[in-house]
């Protein structure tokens, strides 16, 4: 647990807490914010033993209990952000925040496996084959013992303003990463605690939706904060860091070079989203990173397509890609 209060961070008041996470990643940056009375969590988690008891550690090293915490705000509804919401209900007794459209993208999981109720819809429209089908599927299990119900006790819509030691924090709609991603800005300290919109040298995931513009929400929420005065970033993994501008920057250039390389594999041939991901990356991917290729590629495709770069035909399901325009 590293206390962002000590005096080489300079703002007194916030405290980050490290819980470990079972995949790549490795661990989840949860980060407590005093209030007037009580303090404010970001994010909780995943819901194993080991990210409990990290928890209950981090707490105690600031020196705060379970029932000093007044609210906890889920930046979004990734298993890794909510897994020991359900758990810290009932240990705390707070009231928990997250954004309208990631209630309802939460409640649309189905009941029976927790999965998204478009999955199988995604995986036809890239063109999988079957026998990567259950492998994707079989390799999210764990990861889906974490999609708890939430049961917001407030729904924001973003603007909300939460008064604090460190000065008010507002709230902002992000969307993007998923469709009711929120970040909260702290103007007096000019700090953004930003989940997972933007993340130390690694760039968020970027997955197709069913009737959004993944890409271009994301782009948008991003050109949004470029307009902030930030000086420090905490983000919900890696270290905090500064230089925002230049990460939007070089952000929307890696984006706008993979929208590009897209264009290319289909000039060359590619025509579904699976064949895409072969000729993008050039390392055999295991089930959990193809399954995040293939809904990169649909959300870029999809980002495309409404700009009329791209357009598909439907096969019996798949979508079959082409080039409307050479203009890269």
């Amino acid at each position: 647990m590293t206390d962002l209060s000590a005096p080489q961070q300079a703002i007194a008041g916030i405290h980050r807490i490290e819980l470990p996470l079972p995949f790549e990643l490795e661990k989840i940056n949860l980060y407590v914010i005093a209030l007037d009375r009580g303090y404010l969590l970001i994010d909780c988690g995943m819901d194993t033993p080991r990210s409990l008891a990290a928890l209950e550690a981090g707490l105690r090293e600031i020196g705060i209990g379970w029932r000093d915490l007044r609210i906890v705000l889920l930046t979004h509804m990734h298993p890794d952000h909510i897994g020991l919401s359900h758990r810290l209900r009932e240990l705390s007794g707070a009231e928990f925040l997250m954004h309208e459209a990631e209630a309802e993208h939460l409640d649309s999981l189905e009941d029976e496996g927790r999965r998204l109720p478009y999955l199988h819809v995604a995986y036809t429209r890239g063109g999988v084959p079957a026998d990567f089908l259950s492998r994707m599927d079989e390799a999210f299990a764990f990861l889906r013992q974490s999609l708890h119900t939430v049961a917001p006790d407030h729904l924001l819509k973003g603007g909300e303003r939460i008064p604090s030691a460190i000065g008010p924090l507002t709230v902002l709609s992000t969307p993007g990463h998923s469709p009711g991603h929120v970040c909260l800005y702290a103007e007096d300290s000019k700090s953004l605690f930003s989940g997972d919109h933007i993340l130390n040298e690694i760039t968020p995931n970027i997955a197709w939706h069913p009737g959004h513009d993944a890409l271009g929400d994301y782009l948008a929420s991003l050109e949004r904060i470029g307009e902030l005065d930030i000086d420090r970033i905490f983000p919900a993994h890696g270290e905090p860091f500064t230089g925002h501008r230049n990460w939007i920057r070089e952000t929307t250039a890696h984006h706008g070079e993979r929208c590009g390389q897209i264009v290319a594999a289909i000039a060359a041939g590619a025509r579904t989203a699976h064949e895409m991901v072969a000729r993008l990356w050039t390392r055999r991917l295991d089930p959990i990173h193809h399954h995040f290729a293939v809904f990169e590629v649909l959300a870029h495709l999809e980002y495309m397509r409404r700009r009329g770069r791209v357009d598909a035909m439907e096969r019996e399901g798949v979508m079959e890609w082409r080039v409307t325009t050479t203009v890269i």
